[in-house]
């Protein structure tokens, strides 16, 4: 551990702990604060924690005079800290004096221990609130262990901003290090015992969370969002704070920051000074790795991508996102990617396909959530030897993803032909087949596609099938909606009055594929209800709905 820098020995802080104490048992103290993290002066306060067994108040603090300085005492109940270290029971505005850097008075091996079973808690409500902010993305994250250290301040200085006083005075660049290693070493261990128990893997020093982590989070009775918890971390702290001698140690980080850096008085919010720890999260393309705080604009990433090269961005349609088809050109040679900007949908663009698909079908509405289930659900299929287009790139702060260029038709051509005057020929229900048996290979992986269209399924040059814009897939989602929007909205390109005999044509040729590559017959019974029909009649004729119900509810 690091030896504070202080005037006075140990004895005579001891001393006074004794004092404080009386007749009760002193289980553990230590010191924390700007002596001990290396950026404090002869004159600072010195900062005690000292756990008590029996101690009634529970919680309180002490201001004491050494010599010309003052030394400034929480006490606390062990009973009140223990809880306070496994649940945050006193807004672990004593719990946290571990999470710093911190040199142990009495009983190192108890603050250790304590420390360690911290950092476990806090690591573990770190990485639920990973899953449950990407729910599809999680088994594509690296995380880079500084992560925890990094968030656990930012959370603290989010809710509660002159905590990031202290956090920058630790970050000094003369103090920066050592105090990193102080805290790291606690995380370290912690995430050992998470490896050790399967609930994370650790491979050169990165985080990978496991299945098993999951499904204990998924399966969890009650499950209180990580921000929740830190409202009700910063309510108890708010609290605490209202007594002067709680702030005391705070304000003061505030003077010592602000002293060498005077521009801060004129700023609001000190948190933002911080490093961001999105810095220290990635997800892989073949670019290499990229960390959530990516902010790579389409100039950007062409200049990157093909140095040099002249760059023309175009926007070629998109009523719910923009989308561009950037072309690159260096010597003589062309290539095309798409780019594509994720909104959020709100006001009158959002609200025709609320009441199109209510009470039938979810749809992502956040800008975030539909780029991950892009991302994640195409690294998905693709690993599993689906066709989808190659993402190169992604930025999640601009929330733009860059994918390779899909050349070829969309099915959406042929059945349009298909259902057109020109008749059908069997190559065209060999395609539709063809498509039934892909959509099946997705739902036997669990994957819905949530935006099933013919438009949204390109037949490349070598005849192979591509499925585009999975912003709405999800894993074990809704498999019948598949169906019936390829089957139904393919229904409407059936002219007016026309028979039904050729979109039937098609449904069959569909179905056939579709349970020839193990699908479920009672996904296709399911895609007739009226649950899913009502929803379509805007598009298509009723009787050409009809006809495609009856055929999906007579599959035996």
């Amino acid at each position: 551990m690091l030896k504070a820098s202080i005037e006075q020995p140990n004895e005579a802080i001891l001393a006074l702990c004794a004092n404080i104490a009386g007749n009760r048992e002193i289980i553990a103290a230590c010191l924390f604060g700007p002596q001990v993290s290396g950026y404090g002066n002869a004159r600072s306060d010195l900062n005690v924690l000292l756990i008590l067994k029996g101690f009634a108040s529970r919680l309180k603090s002490y201001k004491k005079k050494m010599g010309d300085r003052n030394a400034l005492f929480l006490a606390v109940d062990q009973a009140a800290f223990q809880r306070d270290v496994s649940n945050g029971w006193l807004g672990e505005i004593t719990a946290e004096r571990l999470l710093t850097p911190y040199e142990p008075l009495v009983n190192a091996d108890y603050l250790r221990r304590q420390e360690v079973v911290l950092k476990r808690r806090i690591v573990w409500e770190l990485l639920e609130g990973l899953v449950q902010e990407f729910p599809e993305l999680w088994n594509e994250l690296t995380i880079n262990q500084e992560y925890f250290m990094y968030e656990t301040q930012m959370e603290r200085a989010k809710l509660f901003p002159l905590a990031a006083y202290r956090f920058l005075n630790m970050t000094r660049d003369d103090v920066k290090s050592k105090n990193i290693e102080m805290m790291m070493n606690g995380y370290r261990a912690a995430l050992e015992r998470l490896a050790e128990e399967k609930w994370i893997t650790l491979t050169d020093g990165n985080v990978k969370i496991t299945q098993k982590f999951v499904n204990a989070v998924r399966s969890a009775k009650i499950r209180v969002p990580a921000f929740l918890r830190s409202v009700q971390r910063a309510a108890l702290l708010h609290v605490f704070s209202t007594l002067p001698r709680m702030l005391a140690p705070l304000t003061v980080e505030e003077e010592l920051y602000t002293k060498n850096h005077p521009e801060m008085r004129e700023k609001d919010n000190p948190a933002l000074e911080m490093e961001d720890s999105d810095d220290y999260v990635f997800v892989p393309t073949p670019l290499g790795a990229v960390p959530l705080s990516d902010a790579t604009n389409i100039e950007e990433f062409g200049k990157k991508f093909i140095p040099d090269a002249t760059a023309a961005a175009d926007e070629i349609g998109g009523v719910l996102n923009s989308v561009y088809l950037l072309t690159l050109c260096k010597n003589d040679e062309e290539r095309k990617i798409i780019v594509k900007k994720f909104r959020d949908w709100t006001g009158f663009k959002w609200f025709p396909l609320t009441l199109w698909s209510l009470g039938t079908k979810r749809f992502a509405v956040l800008g975030k959530s539909r780029l991950e289930r892009e991302y994640a659900l195409n690294q998905y299929l693709m690993s599993n030897n689906i066709v989808v287009p190659r993402i190169l790139h992604v930025s999640p702060k601009q929330r733009l993803i860059f994918q390779e260029f899909v050349e070829g038709k969309t099915v959406a051509e042929t059945v349009r032909s298909m259902l057109s005057s020109r008749g059908e020929a069997e190559e065209q229900l060999d395609l539709i087949r063809d498509v039934g048996k892909h959509v099946a290979k997705t739902h036997q992986l669990s994957v819905s596609l949530g935006d099933c269209k013919p438009e949204n399924i390109i037949v490349e040059k070598n005849g192979e099938l591509c499925f585009v814009d999975l912003e709405q897939a999800s894993r074990d989602g809704d498999q019948p909606w598949d169906i019936a929007e390829f089957l139904y909205f393919s229904g409407h390109y059936v002219q007016a009055l026309a028979p039904t005999d050729k979109i039937e044509h098609l449904a069959k040729a569909f179905i056939e594929g579709y349970l020839e590559a193990g699908g479920k017959k009672e996904t296709i019974k399911t895609a007739a209800s009226p649950r899913y029909t009502k929803v379509f009649t805007i598009f298509t004729q009723p009787h050409v709905i009809l006809a495609v119900s009856n055929i999906c509810r007579r599959v035996k």
